[in-house]
């Protein structure tokens, strides 16, 4: 089972060509925003995955919220957006919320891109872009859209998850989380990011995916370790 899951997980992230490995931008080549970007969103949506890997290549961090079938926060999101729908982005820095992965797609690089632009090398079409996510979606067999936890809804501190949207490890990791509906935090880590200097110090290394969990004080590497760690504590 763990070789078929870390295979499956490996083609979805071929089938994306690699998108969210390499930065278009890093962040030493901006200024940070002062408040965290929040993401409504859930794994398994061909829509969100198109958004995440443009915020993983202009190395920004953000709040995930997710919002899986079954998840009881989609009642906030639609308080606050009006409508259930993801991705929907919220950014307290200027004040903007959006819908529609397009839409969003475009502010975050017109935003925080200085001049550049994250997203595929040469123009490819939007409903060729939007299969392609769809495709690597279904070769996980909808890992990541349904809310499993028994317990959602409880409120815990946000989990911090060190992360590049295109690494199959980390994907494992994220339909965890979003099946358990815990929000975290995503540091994202792209190749030749500044930020991996913090995690080199931290923990001794540089590996993703690596989880910090401040309800229980404990931080570890390695995939498995980590999805195991997460269903035994958090799926009750």
């Amino acid at each position: 089972m763990g070789f078929a899951d870390n295979f499956s997980s490996f083609v979805a992230s071929v089938i994306r060509l690699g998108r969210g490995l390499n930065p278009e931008i890093t962040a030493d080549q901006r200024r940070d925003p002062e408040h965290l970007l929040e993401l409504y969103d859930f794994e398994g949506c061909p829509y969100c995955r198109k958004v995440r890997e443009v915020l993983c290549e202009l190395d920004l961090d953000y709040l995930e919220r997710p919002v899986a079938h079954g998840s009881p926060r989609r009642k906030q999101l639609i308080d606050l957006g009006g409508k259930m729908q993801v991705p929907y982005l919220v950014d307290h820095n200027t004040g903007t919320r959006l819908y529609e992965s397009e839409e969003i797609m475009a502010y975050l690089n017109d935003t925080y891109g200085e001049g550049r632009r994250a997203g595929w090398r040469l123009p490819v079409p939007s409903v060729v872009d939007t299969g392609g996510s769809a495709v690597a979606s279904a070769v996980r067999l909808g890992r990541g859209t349904r809310c499993l936890a028994k317990n959602a809804g409880r409120t815990y501190k946000p989990l911090t998850l060190y992360n590049m949207e295109g690494s199959p490890y980390c994907r494992k990791v994220r339909e965890t989380l979003s099946e358990l509906d815990l929000e975290y935090v995503v540091r994202n880590l792209p190749k030749g990011s500044p930020k991996r200097a913090g995690l080199l110090k931290r923990a001794g290394k540089v590996q993703v995916p690596y989880l910090i969990d401040p309800n229980s004080g404990r931080e570890m590497f390695e995939s498995d370790d980590i999805v195991a760690y997460l269903r035994k504590g958090y799926s009750h």
